[in-house]
């Protein structure tokens, strides 16, 4: 019998999985609405990834008003102070720990995570095993507001770029430590477009950012793992650097990156896999259960025809139809 690893592995490499590997994200959002009748789905239809359906998250009772309305305003290890409307989507950011990038000379990174070897080795005996969640350009514009980290690239801030350096050097430590431990996939999340187009210019992106990527991506490819990078928006700007860049995950936002000439030729030709994440914009929450349906059998036949390279991932938020949720959940099962 083929253990979700192997699964995974096959998908990745074009390999001809026995099926397309599907992921679930145990998203609070969705299952704090569906509540009971989301984790007896998701029970029903296990995945590949090692996560666990046992319990429904709850806002906490002091961040719920008398009206039942959800805010919430904290501060996490960056020093980064985010507020939340909707209780299990991601906030904000409100107020910014840096004042300057003079003050990131001196700034704390907080303490990196110590994964536990043990815990991780039995884990690949079933599944592949992800750490990571680096940025370097978000964090840029979550330690600072985004409109001026983004003039400050634009000009090369010395102070911006030293901070920078500072910061890729933490990450590699992080990766070091994560390799160490035994992980199998590096992860990162940088997001590089917008709808229409990409943030950065494609020659400031390859100026700065695409060489400290290069540094953080050595390290993970000389031990023989994998790198998987999540990025929304338009990349047809920065595909092929990502090409070049060797990522052999991207988690992209599917609807834009469907449309771009050839794409899932040049992923095979390139070893580069695709995370599917079904059109959260208008297809999950607003479309009916046959075009739900029409669209996995899609995906699916594609992949399939092209030997791998795809994996479906299932993350269900506060505004999808419970109707539209098993058609995704069922159509991915029926069609992987």
């Amino acid at each position: 019998m083929t253990t979700s690893r192997q699964r995974m592995l096959d998908a990745i490499t074009y390999n001809h999985p026995d099926r397309i590997p599907v992921i679930y994200h145990g998203s609070p959002a969705g299952l704090h609405v569906h509540g009971q009748k989301l984790l007896d789905l998701f029970n029903r239809y296990p995945p590949d990834n090692p996560v666990t359906f046992d319990h429904l998250p709850g806002p906490p009772p002091d961040a719920v008003d008398a009206e039942g309305r959800y805010h919430e305003i904290r501060a996490d290890e960056w020093g980064i102070t985010w507020e939340y409307r909707i209780f299990g989507l991601w906030g904000h950011p409100k107020a910014h720990p840096l004042a300057s990038w003079e003050e990131g000379a001196g700034y704390a990174f907080p303490p990196l995570p110590a994964p536990d070897p043990a815990q991780w080795a039995e884990q690949r005996r079933e599944f592949l095993v992800f750490a990571g969640g680096i940025s370097i350009f978000e964090r840029l514009h979550h330690l600072r507001p985004m409109d001026q980290a983004l003039m400050d690239i634009a000009t090369r801030d010395p102070h911006l770029i030293a901070f920078l350096d500072r910061l890729v050097d933490y990450w590699r430590q992080g990766i070091a430590r994560w390799l160490d431990a035994g992980a199998d996939v590096i992860t990162f999340a940088d997001d590089w477009g917008t709808q229409t187009s990409s943030i950065l210019s494609p020659a400031l992106f390859r100026e700065l950012f695409k060489p400290r990527y290069e540094a953080l991506f050595a390290p993970i490819k000389r031990a023989g793992r994998r790198i998987m990078f999540h990025c929304c928006g338009y990349l047809g700007d920065v595909i092929e650097d990502f090409f070049d860049l060797g990522v052999d995950i991207l988690w992209p936002q599917i609807g834009l990156f469907e449309g771009l000439p050839d794409i899932h030729a040049r992923c095979k030709a390139n070893g580069m896999s695709i995370y599917v994440h079904p059109d959260r914009q208008r297809l999950i929450p607003l479309g009916t259960p046959g075009e739900i349906r029409a669209a996995i059998r899609a995906y699916a036949d594609r992949y399939h025809a092209l030997g791998g390279g795809g994996l479906f991932y299932v993350e269900i938020e506060n505004d999808a139809p419970f109707e539209n949720v098993v058609a995704l959940v069922e159509s991915i099962d029926a069609y992987r």
